[in-house]
C-alpha cells in the first residue's frame, strides 16, 4: 500500500535516535535536529523508497519549530488534533535535547 494512502499519524518505527526528531505519515517525512544553535526541520514527500521535494526550515527558538510541525502534520493529515499531538511530541523531544545539551 502506498504511504500516500495509508492513514497513519503515529511514528512508523519504535526506534528513537537521540538528537533526531522523526515523524512519517500521509505521504511525508519530517526530520528535525538541533544544530549550531538552530532548530532545523525538513519535510520530504515519500516516493517509493526515496524522498522528493525536500524543504528545510531553520528556527532560532523551539516554539516556532513545534508550531511548524503542527502545521505540516495538520496539513498532511487534515486533522488538527493529530497536528497538536505531534507538536506536543516535538516539544517533548526538544526538552530531551535541551536536557542533554
Amino acid at each position: 500500500m502506498s504511504d500516500a494512502i495509508r492513514q497513519s499519524t503515529a511514528p512508523q518505527a519504535n526506534v528513537e535516535i537521540p538528537g533526531l526528531y522523526m515523524w512519517r505519515g500521509h505521504g511525508i517525512v519530517l526530520l528535525g535536529e538541533f544544530s549550531d544553535g538552530r532548530w532545523i526541520l525538513a519535510r520530504g514527500w515519500v516516493t517509493g523508497d526515496a524522498l522528493e521535494h525536500i524543504r528545510r526550515w531553520s528556527f532560532a527558538a523551539p516554539g516556532p519549530f513545534a508550531g511548524q510541525v503542527r502545521r505540516l502534520v495538520t496539513e498532511a493529515s487534515s486533522d488538527q488534533i493529530s497536528g497538536r499531538n505531534e507538536s506536543d511530541r516535538a516539544l517533548a523531544w526538544i526538552s530531551t535535547v535541551n536536557a542533554t545539551a
